[in-house]
């Protein structure tokens, strides 16, 4: 039987598949990087800035955030010459991929152990969440007014996109932020051979995660935030945060509403029904 929960997860899970349009409405570039909050998306957009700045004799970012190069769909790469890539957090439409004789950009959907995405989230955003407890954000708020994102707004993306993926493997492309690090220069090959991006030499690659290390990153902030985007203080053990209670609900809740986990072994409504 329904509850409460279930209806309103229901009616913003169709509020976003039907009534936002942003992915419709920019659809016209080569490819387009949507992901999961505290997924590695800086960290793919540099290398592949770095890899476009090489091949096409371009300038280097002039900071971490710097969209000249890897734009957002709002604000277009700066240079014409190159492949039209964009980033956002977006989700896809109802009919992403469904309209014959429309254009879509090849997607790629980077994601990130849930867990290990909301302790990061919390972590560095606290603060804007009146340094409220992690046993508080983890429950999160399914109406999204009190979080910009928390386990109800991932859940979303990962059902969304997993849907999507499942039905267009050839135009949707995951990467998981796990298999980055395991593999940094294998899945920037395979991003680039995703996107079509040619003459990737291991020259290339090899300056390209030089280019986008944590520590280059950091050294390039945007002079227009005030917080870093680049973390590298030591973080707390992801498992300390899931035990007991946290543990019990993190479960219950991936079990009752997550559908797809992009192989991360999570509870989820399909396991829950085997």
């Amino acid at each position: 039987m329904m509850n409460s929960t279930d209806l309103i997860f229901c009616a913003y899970t169709l509020n976003r598949r039907w009534f936002n349009g942003s992915l419709m409405v920019h659809r016209n570039f080569d490819g387009h990087i949507v992901s999961m909050q505290q997924s590695g998306s800086h960290w793919i957009k540099n290398q592949l800035a770095s890899v476009l700045a090489q091949l096409y004799g371009l300038p280097p970012l002039a900071h971490v955030q710097d969209d000249s190069i890897i734009g957002h769909t709002k604000t277009p790469p700066k240079y014409k010459n190159i492949p039209q890539i964009v980033h956002s957090h977006g989700y896809p439409h109802g009919l992403t991929l469904k309209v014959p004789g429309l254009h879509y950009p090849k997607y790629l959907v980077l994601v990130r152990d849930l867990r290990d995405s909301l302790v990061s989230h919390w972590e560095r955003f606290r603060g804007e969440y009146d340094n409220c407890s992690f046993d508080e954000y983890l429950r999160g708020d399914v109406r999204q007014d009190k979080f910009e994102s928390d386990i109800w707004s991932r859940m979303r993306f990962m059902n969304e996109w997993g849907r999507v993926l499942a039905k267009n493997p050839h135009q949707v492309m995951a990467l998981r932020y796990e298999d980055m690090k395991a593999d940094a220069g294998g899945s920037l090959r395979r991003v680039c051979d995703y996107f079509s991006i040619k003459g990737v030499s291991d020259a290339v690659v090899a300056q390209a995660l030089t280019d986008a290390s944590r520590d280059k990153m950091a050294e390039k902030p945007n002079p227009n935030l005030a917080h870093t985007v680049i973390r590298r203080e030591d973080r707390t053990n992801t498992a300390d945060y899931f035990t007991g209670e946290n543990a019990r609900f993190f479960e219950a809740t991936t079990a009752r509403y997550l559908k797809h986990d992009f192989g991360y072994g999570l509870p989820t409504q399909q396991r829950k029904a085997a």
